[in-house]
């Protein structure tokens, strides 16, 4: 048994990605940050190594994953980088006053931003609504770019509790050692990539004081060995196809190795869901209020946003009556709820972005809320999220307070790979899906003319699956 299991070990590729349960990697994604509804969004970044690191951090729309703020951190050894995000009036020309989202960090890690509050920007809006709602909502990515050395490993030093960050932006100027079009070598000074970022974030609901831990989803292996990757901080390129075109994945009772033509199709492989559980309560007695946050990170890589048409493992037609045309089409979901005795019941979709009322359940979009109501339908946007781009499903079985919701997506078309061990190809089922469950009590009387609230979240979970192609 030992033996076997050592030649297992040896046989797998030294590069191929993999969710990393334990939480550290060279890439993560943050799942969901909102504004919406008094909500402030909470994001720590810590690199456990001993070397500085340069990160790429990108702020993606939920939409349709557009960057909507890309940036460069240079993070020093076994520090930690802090940001918030919350609502502010904008400055930008043509929204001048309206809400949007901004992002502030008083932390003196080395940063390519400005400004103390930076605000987030529609310009990368090439098609669909344009209006600033769009980005009150979306999906985080943090990827290593490669270690720093010599002199920006000096650089990195604190001088008297403060960076020197005047290196690093000297470096991308004229005649920078980073500037590539006078001279420069972006990796002057570089060293590979070698993981160990970790990042804890929240969002919280600022007067009523309700916090909201987001899990955070770890990439491990994720480039090519000896990879660097960096770029200057206004490019939003580096993102999530940079992979290596190798994957672990881990079902319920095996681990696959497979190989893949695309690095995208690596990483969406070991974010496939063939199932999907959110637990949910809705308890009266504390008015609970609940929601599920469903992100699809690597889903525009597949959409051809003007003719609606889709690559594996999406449906060929992304159009679904369920989903107006400027939410990037989505796809149906066959739902059923159980509570907590086992009953179950097969939801509707009773009002939100889903059109026509009463059409099956359907994911729209990269970032989506799925909200659950006791009792009959009531106006209004989920409470916890206040997203705009959902659906609430009410009155499950008659008012059923508890329980979890199991979905599986249809007309999906399976992820193809190739087995390094065996060289079969590998069918990978369902949908690139990572997200959460939140939900909401109140205590109308904690003390004596106290009223107080609870937050709490918890990681959806899924089921992967991978069969051989029949060779039919």
């Amino acid at each position: 048994m030992k033996k076997y299991f050592i030649l297992l070990l040896i046989s797998f590729q030294a590069s191929a990605v993999f969710v990393n349960l334990k939480g550290k990697g060279e890439v993560l994604i943050v799942p969901y940050y909102s504004v919406n509804n008094e909500l402030n969004t909470m994001v720590s970044v810590t690199n456990t190594k001993l070397m500085p690191k340069a990160l790429k951090v990108n702020i993606r729309e939920g939409l349709n994953g557009y960057a909507v703020k890309s940036f460069n951190v240079y993070i020093g050894p076994n520090d930690t980088w802090t940001f918030s995000m919350g609502i502010t009036s904008s400055e930008i020309d043509g929204y001048v006053g309206e809400d949007n989202a901004a992002f502030t960090s008083f932390d003196h890690t080395c940063t390519s931003y400005t400004q103390l509050v930076e605000e987030l920007s529609p310009q990368a809006l090439a098609d669909g609504p344009q209006d600033l709602q769009r980005l009150r909502e979306g999906f985080i990515e943090i990827i290593e770019m490669g270690e720093l050395l010599e002199d920006s490993y000096q650089a990195a030093l604190n001088i008297n509790g403060i960076q020197n960050c005047t290196y690093f932006y000297e470096a991308w100027q004229e005649d920078g050692i980073w500037h590539e079009a006078s001279g420069g070598d972006v990796h002057h000074d570089f060293a590979p990539v070698s993981g160990g970022l970790m990042a804890e974030a929240d969002i919280i609901h600022v007067t009523s004081g309700a916090n909201y831990s987001i899990p955070v989803v770890a990439f491990a292996d994720f480039f090519a060995d000896d990879t660097m990757a960096h770029i200057s901080a206004d490019d939003s390129s580096l993102s999530l196809d940079a992979a290596a075109p190798y994957a672990t994945i881990l079902t319920d009772d095996k681990v696959f190795q497979l190989q893949f033509d695309r690095g995208i199709d690596a990483v969406s492989s070991v974010l496939m869901a063939d199932q999907l559980t959110a637990t949910f309560a809705v308890d009266a007695n504390v008015e609970g209020t609940a929601e599920t946050v469903l992100t699809q990170p690597t889903r525009r890589f597949y959409i051809n946003n003007n003719a609606m048409t889709s690559e594996a493992p999406y449906a060929a037609d992304s159009e679904v009556d369920s989903c107006f045309s400027e939410n990037y089409g989505g796809v149906e979901v066959d739902m059923n709820v159980f509570d907590r005795d086992s009953q179950s019941d097969e939801p509707v979709a009773l009002a939100g972005v889903a059109t026509p009322a009463s059409a099956r359940p359907t994911y729209c979009g990269s970032v989506f809320v799925q909200s659950m109501r006791l009792h009959p339908i009531s106006p209004g946007q989920p409470e916890i999220t206040g997203s705009h781009n959902y659906h609430i499903i009410g009155n499950v079985m008659n008012g059923t307070e508890n329980g979890f919701i199991l979905s599986k997506f249809l007309n999906t078309r399976p992820l193809m790979g190739t087995d390094i061990d065996t060289s079969k190809t590998m069918h990978v089922m369902g949908l690139p899906v990572i997200g959460l469950s939140l939900n909401r009590f109140i205590n109308n009387n904690a003390q004596p003319g106290v009223l107080a609230q609870y937050g709490f979240a918890h990681r959806l979970k899924s089921k992967a699956r991978v069969i051989e192609q029949s060779s039919d």
